[in-house]
């Protein structure tokens, strides 16, 4: 009697190499942790495990990991790749896995309606987990979702709890749409050495805001819709919040208007704006209280179609309002829970940043997240045979997953970013044998001393302008893509049976 086929499937690639570090136990917590949360969740998935090119003179990954005796609703199967086929391919002595190539290998391989390619170095918070289980997955959908990098150790013989505890201890970053962010023990994101809040000022950037810049001489960050502020315990209570503020090229000419919203989501002050301003926003901040507000902008012109940059507006200083400056503030017409402190002249139909918001729409790509994407992009198996999954260029893989991002979007899978308290975290390894903002320099020095070429940014997004310009997916591989007519020896891992083809 056959068996139901999966409702997910989750692809990954590794040899046992040692690559990046403690590669063993890096896979162990993620083969352990996610075959313990489908039997808790009760998701009918398989790991599919592509072992690409595995060196001679080593174990097997089926031997060298230890596998439960209760697989529950999840099955195993590791899809072997031998070393004379990745031998036919370009730099095969210099680069010793082909990623893209070897997850496509499991795609193509795939039974179930839903496919998620994902690393080996992950663990999946039980939210997540428990939103997969409910099968809710909408098939029209790219699915995305931040990467939380944590520290190496994670305990690889604790249980799935311990471990993700750990996770929640000892974050490093997160790489969200806006960027790559440093967090403190908190989970809140850090402010950069040169940023628009001074340091013990106890206000955080959060979802929304882009890092910061200072190409103007004076830092500022971007914010797109809405952007998200924390205020945190620190001195006495204030009066509120004073902004250097200003609307950006998503946003149709001035004015617009600008809304400040507490945690329940109740406006708490609103004002149609026209010009860079530095606003008194009245808000009740007390000592020993963290506060969330968020910032959010709204275009006046009902015809602007919007930006896709997100570049909603940009803020040059934020602080606590406070002194005798903040008490002279002058309460117009039009501002509920604002006052101005001054108003920067902006010249008669010069837009406030210099630039016309249409100039930008037409030659920017669509904004997707793409940072991090290797780690979790989630399609139905049908668009991912309609895209024939990622290039299979024989470089290093570097960008690759990104252009598939974009073909997917463009392609009819809509991009949603699935939030808190959903997560996966990234067990950090060793500095470049992947990318880190750490290691980045180390990497590149490595793939220039093995002469192994990798797809550039500015590459990546000239194809994706011109995918938004055809609204069209570029696909770059033949039918044959994934190894279609190779014959891959298979073994299959499951609760009811152990097999080998």
């Amino acid at each position: 009697m056959n068996e139901p086929a999966p409702y997910l499937s989750a692809v990954v690639t590794s040899r046992n190499d040692d690559h990046g570090g403690n590669l063993l136990s890096r896979m162990q917590v993620f083969t352990g942790a996610f075959i313990e949360q489908c039997k808790r969740h009760d998701l009918a998935a398989e790991l599919i495990v592509v072992e690409w090119n595995p060196p001679p003179d080593r174990p097997s990954l089926a031997a060298a990991l230890r596998w439960p005796e209760d697989f529950g609703p999840c099955r195993v199967r590791l899809i072997r790749v031998a070393p004379e086929i990745h031998g036919r391919l370009r730099h095969a002595e210099a680069l010793p896995l082909f990623q893209m190539i070897a997850k496509n290998a499991g795609i193509r391989r795939a039974r179930s309606r839903f496919v998620l390619a994902t690393n080996i170095d992950i663990l999946f918070s039980d939210e997540l987990m428990q939103f997969l289980a409910s099968r809710t997955l909408d098939p029209g959908r790219m699915y995305r979702i931040d990467r939380h990098d944590v520290m190496p150790d994670v305990p690889v013989d604790a249980s799935v709890e311990e471990q993700l505890a750990y996770c929640k201890r000892h974050l490093l970053r997160v790489n969200a749409l806006e960027g790559t962010f440093w967090l403190e023990p908190d989970g809140l994101w850090q402010l950069d050495p040169e940023d628009i809040a001074e340091r013990g000022s106890g206000i955080r950037f959060g979802r929304g805001w882009y890092p910061p810049y200072a190409d103007v001489g004076v830092p500022y960050r971007w914010g797109h819709t809405e952007a998200e502020i924390f205020v945190l315990p620190a001195g006495s209570p204030s009066s509120g919040l004073v902004v250097d503020f200003e609307p950006g090229p998503r946003l149709a000419l001035p004015p617009f208007r600008l809304e400040v919203l507490d945690d329940s989501g109740d406006v708490v002050a609103d004002g149609r704006l026209d010009r860079r301003q530095l606003l008194h926003i009245d808000l009740p901040l007390y000592d020993g209280e963290r506060r969330r507000f968020r910032l959010r902008g709204h275009s006046e012109d009902p015809h602007y179609p919007g930006n896709p940059q997100h570049l909603t507006f940009r803020a040059f200083a934020c602080r606590r309002a406070g002194g005798d400056e903040d008490q002279h503030a002058l309460r117009q017409p039009g501002l509920r829970g604002m006052r101005v402190l001054r108003r920067e002249h902006v010249p008669a139909g010069e837009h406030a940043v210099g630039t016309h918001p249409n100039q930008l729409t037409d030659l920017a790509p669509v904004q997707l997240h793409t940072n991090g994407c290797g780690d979790f992009t989630l399609l139905s198996r049908e668009k991912w045979c309609d895209l024939r999954g990622y290039p299979e260029f024989q470089w290093f893989s570097f960008n690759l997953d990104s252009v598939l991002c974009f073909a997917a979007h463009h392609g009819g899978a809509t991009e949603t970013i699935l939030p808190e308290p959903m997560r996966i975290y990234h067990i950090e390894h060793a500095p470049g044998s992947g990318w880190t903002p750490e290691g980045q320099s180390k990497l590149f020095e490595r793939l220039s001393e093995k002469k192994l070429p990798a797809l550039d940014e500015d590459t990546v997004l000239a194809w994706a302008v011109q995918m938004r310009r055809l609204d069209s997916p570029m696909i770059f591989n033949l039918g044959g893509w994934g190894l279609a007519a190779e014959e891959l020896p298979e073994v299959e891992l499951s609760g009811a049976r152990t097999g080998r083809r």
